[in-house]
C-alpha cells in the first residue's frame, strides 16, 4: 500500500504574486521564520481556492514542527541542483554589478571620510574609532553566525584553501551585513587614519595602535 503523499502548498504573497509548491516542513520553516503567518493566503496544490494558512489542518503540524525537522522535497531539490549545478558557484551579472556598486560605494566613503578627516583631526578621531569598532563587531558576528555551520564546514573553512571564498560567496546574502559593518568600519578607520596622518603625522600613535589592535 502506497504511502499517503503529504500536501503541497502554495503562497499567495500579492493579488500578483504566488510561490510555491512548499512541502509542510517548509512552511513549518516560514512560519518559523515569521515570512508567512496564519492568516497569509495559501492553497493546495490541485485547488483554486485560497484561505488563511491557519484554516487548513496542517498549520497545527507546521506550527508545533521543530526546528530540525527536515524537508525531503527541499532535499530531493537540493540533490536535482548538486547534480547540474557548477562545483564553483559562478556569480550572476546582477550580482557581479551589485558587487561593483559596493565597491564603487566603498570609495565613496572612503574618499568622504579622508578629506573630513584631513579637515578636522578630532572628528577625523572619532570616525577612525567608530570605524575600527564597526569593522571588529562585523567581524565577531561574521564568526558568531559561522557557529551555526556544522564542524566539518567550519574546518574546511580554516584549513582548506579557497574553501572560505567559495563558502561566503555561496551565502553571500547571509553575511550582507556583516561584511557591510566590517568593510565599510575597516574603510572608515584607514581612510581617517590617513587623512588625520596627513595634516598631523605625530598624532596618530594611539589611533595606529588602536586600528592594530582591532586587526586593520
Amino acid at each position: 500500500m502506497a504511502a499517503k503523499q503529504e500536501p503541497l502548498f502554495y503562497i499567495a504573497w500579492s493579488e500578483q504574486e504566488e510561490d510555491g509548491p512548499y512541502d509542510i516542513v517548509q512552511m513549518a520553516g516560514l512560519l518559523r521564520r515569521k515570512m508567512i503567518t496564519g492568516e497569509t493566503p495559501t492553497r493546495r496544490e490541485g485547488e483554486e481556492h485560497w484561505q488563511p494558512f491557519s484554516w487548513h489542518p496542517e498549520f497545527i503540524v507546521a506550527r508545533e514542527m521543530p526546528p530540525g525537522a527536515v524537508s525531503q522535497r527541499a532535499e530531493a531539490l537540493r540533490d536535482e541542483g548538486l547534480e547540474s549545478a557548477s562545483p564553483i558557484p559562478l556569480p550572476s551579472r546582477e550580482f557581479i554589478l551589485q558587487i561593483v556598486g559596493m565597491v564603487i560605494a566603498l570609495l565613496i566613503v572612503g574618499v568622504a571620510v579622508y578629506f573630513i578627516a584631513r579637515a578636522d583631526t578630532p572628528i577625523g578621531i572619532c570616525l577612525a574609532v567608530a570605524g575600527a569598532g564597526a569593522a571588529l563587531v562585523g567581524t565577531c558576528l561574521m564568526y558568531v553566525r559561522l557557529m551555526d555551520e556544522d564542524y566539518l564546514t567550519i574546518l574546511m573553512i580554516f584549513f582548506i584553501p579557497l574553501y572560505d571564498i567559495y563558502y561566503f560567496l555561496s551565502n553571500f546574502w547571509d553575511y550582507l551585513p556583516y561584511f557591510c559593518a566590517r568593510y565599510v568600519g575597516g574603510v572608515m578607520a584607514v581612510t581617517a587614519l590617513a587623512g588625520v596622518a596627513s595634516v598631523n603625522p605625530t598624532g596618530t600613535g594611539e589611533i595606529t595602535y588602536l586600528l592594530h589592535f582591532y586587526g586593520l
